[in-house]
């Protein structure tokens, strides 16, 4: 194969190709052979057919097509891994000069991915989180598995703080019932500080049986925005009080916890290393996005429109499956919010996809500039690890799956780009 580059317009590049006379020659027999397979010639066995005698056999235009095809795809997916393109769309492709078995000339105009120049990934000036786990956060852990492992006695009298309480309740905001505020059957110990402020001690005194309202006020840093600081009231009905009977906090205690450990201060010192491990989890993976979105916010790079039209569809695709999940339609968050349908997609998810692109564009190029790879080797041991925690032949079959391994090579090549970037904000070599 033969071909010259021209430069068109930004971003946009043409290829005029000539496919040299073997390889049309492959793809004219391969396409012989494909649409043929089936056919029926009168005195010969299927399959064993000249394919000078197939090839009368087939429709020319559908031959020409399968063997046109074969021949431009391979010479396309040659011609990128030579230039080492990165394609923005897919390739349009326009057939110049075609002989059958024998000539094939074409063009092809590829749109590119926009260049990013990267920033320096030394001056980022991200501080690495560090990791404490407190003796508040320990007991909290205690008390959740004491109160687990309770005797439970339904009492009839008022509830009182360290009652287990089984409520349903709606929550209300301007008079609208606000998404995600409702539930049924809900277990709750009271004092156990599980609810924002006020709707635990608006339960305390109440029998069951009992439905009233609680009227509470939303905290300023309250995670959901469109609640934060707003008054809202809680219907309640009181379905059921327990008292609990907590267990004692001594070996016995530890022991039915975790038999292998045996003393309360081995059960602590355990529940400390977890709770370490998945605080230092949470705080690495916070620590690696503040990295992205800083190199990001510091390279040069053109988000592609194209791009951002694709990604806004799936994003709110997701976005409302997830709202099912929790049993909200997408009409009652927007309410939430005070936006339209229209207003939440311009702002919000074009927003985010700009961002998730603009930050996908970077890694990309982080990964081709620090010739970050995954070698075979390492995919192999990598998939034999996953594959050791489990047992169940399906489940083992589609980790084995091309698509999986493509998918445990890219996870890989992603880890190792967070650690070699975090590597160059701390000033490591």
């Amino acid at each position: 194969m033969d071909y010259k580059r021209e430069d068109l317009a930004k971003n946009k590049a043409k290829f005029n190709v000539v496919v040299d006379k073997d390889t049309v020659k492959q793809h004219h027999a391969a396409a012989i052979k494909r649409l043929g397979k089936d056919a029926k010639v009168p005195g010969f066995r299927r399959g064993h057919v000249p394919l000078e005698v197939l090839e009368r056999a087939i429709d020319p235009a559908r031959l020409a097509s399968v063997e046109i095809d074969g021949a431009i795809n391979q010479s396309v997916v040659e011609i990128i891994a030579r230039e080492d393109l990165q394609l923005l769309d897919q390739p349009k492709v326009s057939v110049t000069k075609y002989v059958p078995g024998d000539t094939l000339e074409f063009s092809v105009e590829i749109e590119l991915v926009p260049p990013v120049k990267l920033a320096d990934p030394t001056k980022l000036k991200i501080k690495k989180p560090t990791v404490k786990v407190d003796k508040k956060q320990i007991d909290d852990v205690i008390q959740r598995l004491r109160v687990s492992g309770a005797e439970r006695t339904v009492v009839d009298r008022p509830a009182k703080n360290g009652d287990e309480v089984v409520i349903d309740f709606t929550g209300f905001r301007d008079g609208e019932e606000f998404a995600g505020g409702k539930a049924k059957d809900y277990q709750l110990e009271l004092g156990s500080k599980q609810f924002i402020p006020g709707f635990e001690e608006g339960i305390v005194g109440h029998s069951a049986g009992d439905e009233f309202d609680v009227n509470v006020t939303f905290p300023e840093d309250y995670g959901a925005k469109d609640m934060a600081g707003k008054k809202a009231v809680f219907k309640v009905k009181l379905n059921k009080v327990n008292e609990l009977k907590l267990p004692e906090l001594d070996d016995k205690f530890a022991a039915s916890i975790a038999p292998d450990l045996k003393a309360m201060d081995a059960l602590r010192k355990d529940i400390e290393g977890e709770l370490t491990r998945q605080e230092e989890a949470s705080a690495r993976e916070q620590y690696y996005g503040e990295l992205l979105d800083k190199l990001a916010e510091k390279s040069k790079v053109e988000v592609p429109e194209v791009l951002v039209n694709d990604q806004v569809p799936q994003m709110k695709q997701q976005f409302v499956q997830n709202l099912m999940y929790r049993g909200i339609k997408l009409e009652d968050y927007l309410g939430q919010i005070g936006k339209t349908e229209e207003q939440w997609e311009a702002e919000d998810l074009r927003t985010g996809a700009e961002k998730r692109i603009r930050n996908s564009l970077v890694l990309r190029q982080f990964i081709k500039d620090y010739d970050i790879t995954v070698s075979d080797d390492d995919l192999e041991a990598h998939q034999n690890e996953v594959l050791s925690h489990y047992n169940n032949p399906k489940m083992r079959e589609n980790f084995q799956t091309p698509e999986a391994r493509r998918q445990m090579r890219e996870q890989l090549m992603i880890e190792r780009a967070n650690t070699k970037l975090a590597e160059l904000n701390e000033g490591k070599k």
